[in-house]
């Protein structure tokens, strides 16, 4: 009885330690993402806080725009300024942020409704009401679709990372647009 007893207090002395070294290593691996996150920046951007009601007005404008499509097309400058104003945004948003994760979804849709006026595919245009519901929730400072919402570590270096590569997605589409005119 009495070796059963000091091998279960054994045990649960070895779980406890295992418990603390993985708590303190989740830790700081978190930290590393969060630090991460904070180092993803656009270069070449000047930031700016986040205006909730110019927000607004852009989703409720890019939503008037998903409902006559045929449309998209004339509004191509007033999407790369939707686009430009959301990449300001980014940039001064803190990781995670709900602000952050506004701002690219609103810069995700205006890049998907652009690339609509260049290859008219429904495709684009379910992302871009997809990433306006995004934008919207993010903005009523509610979770994400994915369960986490905006504040996880793992969540802000999606956001950069998606941010950075809309930048470079804007400038093929820019690049198209040239060679369509």
């Amino acid at each position: 009885m009495r070796v059963s007893g000091v091998l279960m207090i054994g045990v649960l002395i070895a779980a406890g330690f295992v418990f603390y070294l993985t708590g303190r290593d989740a830790t700081t691996s978190l930290d590393a993402v969060a630090t991460i996150a904070a180092d993803l920046r656009e270069e070449g951007v000047a930031g700016r806080p986040l205006d909730r009601a110019a927000a607004q007005q852009m989703i409720s404008a890019m939503e008037a725009l998903l409902a006559a499509p045929e449309t998209i097309s004339d509004h191509v400058e007033d999407l790369r300024s939707f686009a430009a104003t959301a990449a300001a945004w980014a940039q001064a948003a803190a990781s995670p942020s709900p602000e952050l994760h506004t701002a690219v979804s609103l810069r995700t849709a205006a890049g998907e409704l652009r690339e609509y006026a260049i290859r008219s595919t429904p495709t684009h245009l379910t992302r871009a009401r997809r990433s306006l519901d995004g934008a919207r929730s993010a903005l009523a400072g509610e979770a994400s679709g994915s369960g986490s919402g905006p504040g996880l570590a793992t969540d802000a270096v999606r956001d950069r990372l998606e941010n950075l590569q809309r930048s470079q997605q804007e400038q093929q589409q820019d690049l198209a647009e040239e060679l369509n005119r």
